[in-house]
């Protein structure tokens, strides 16, 4: 009997509700209304008519506050506030278990406005311990890098101060750096003659060579033409040089244009002809002037020591293993002559005396 007064009474508030809302000017669709109400409230009384008195008075509320509010045309549906709208939603039956709220409590506080736990967390937030003593305010950024950098120097043998990583790095750059100088085996500046002091570009590469290199050797120096009648004494000097070599002869030649414009290329040119057409192995400087008036300082010397200048391509000196010139041949003499080869096989059988 309890649910049937109920019944009637929300049926009566909900068909005024329905009255109101109509109005005068649209009473001819009352009945409908009426026809409308009365089927929800059966339907739904049907619906529920297992469960108890509570259960059906308290879905049914909601209802009857709708139908209270319908008094007012303005009236809309009741919602929180327009400043409050966004922060509030219905909360579900498991979130009021206290457990599941400590379990799922970090993970909601992520998606909170931080403004919400600025005051807790100045507040509350306890100071955590450290060797490094008090906490550092965030402007101390500096300061706080600096004790770290001091409290991680007792961590082991891998950690390095900067001024020690820093003389590391400037050490190996260095070291990288004169890697290809130290790589040079430094001549022997001691024990070098003096004739030998001197410095020329090799014909190939372009690259710096000292004669100091050649000191304790037999040397054949010649100065050579490509376009020359002497020209193809290039095959003899080759041949002597592949003889003797082992035994300590080298044969130097160095390229001028002073007689008879015969050498006019390039230092790349003469190199490929004479590798190309003789096969030339021994060691050849980049093309220079070999005359009287313009010689390079090692003709200079050779010429003032043996008193007798080029006069012509292919001039020979020979020099003894102590660096000492000792004679000198004019351009018709082949490489291949019993006084030339005779005074070459004399120096090399000679030893070589280094100085104390």
């Amino acid at each position: 009997m309890k649910i049937v007064h109920t019944l009637r009474r929300r049926l009566t508030g909900l068909l005024r509700a329905s009255a109101a809302m109509l109005g005068p000017s649209q009473s001819r669709f009352r009945p409908v209304a009426l026809i409308a109400a009365l089927l929800f409230v059966l339907i739904g009384a049907a619906a529920t008519w297992r469960f108890s008195s509570e259960a059906f008075t308290s879905a049914f509320d909601a209802l009857s506050a709708t139908a209270d509010n319908a008094q007012d045309d303005g009236a809309g549906d009741a919602s929180p506030s327009s400043g409050d709208s966004g922060r509030y939603l219905p909360v579900p039956a498991a979130l009021e278990d206290e457990r599941v709220l400590a379990a799922v409590g970090p993970i909601v506080r992520l998606a909170c406005n931080k403004d919400d736990y600025a005051n807790e967390s100045t507040t509350n937030a306890a100071p955590v311990a450290s060797d490094l003593g008090p906490p550092i305010e965030d402007k101390s950024a500096t300061a706080w890098l600096d004790r770290s950098v001091a409290a991680n120097a007792l961590s082991g043998p891998l950690s390095s101060p900067q001024f020690d990583v820093d003389d590391l790095m400037t050490r190996n750059l260095l070291a990288a750096g004169l890697s290809p100088i130290a790589a040079l085996p430094a001549p022997d500046s001691a024990n070098c003659p003096a004739l030998l002091h001197y410095t020329f570009n090799k014909l190939q590469t372009g690259q710096p060579q000292s004669l100091c290199q050649f000191h304790g050797k037999v040397l054949l120096i010649v100065n050579t033409a490509s376009y020359c009648a002497y020209t193809q004494q290039y095959e003899g000097l080759e041949a002597m040089y592949r003889k003797y070599r082992d035994r300590g002869l080298v044969v130097i030649g160095f390229p001028s244009n002073d007689f008879g414009k015969q050498e006019p290329g390039s230092n790349q040119q003469i190199a490929e002809f004479c590798r190309t057409t003789y096969g030339v192995q021994f060691p050849m400087f980049e093309k220079s002037s070999v005359a009287k008036l313009a010689a390079n300082p090692l003709y200079m010397e050779l010429a003032a020591k043996t008193g007798a200048a080029p006069q012509w391509n292919f001039h020979k000196y020979v020099v003894d293993r102590n660096g000492t010139p000792i004679a000198s041949f004019a351009s018709d003499v082949t490489p291949d002559s019993p006084q030339l080869v005779q005074l070459i096989e004399r120096l090399l059988a000679e030893k070589y005396a280094a100085k104390d």
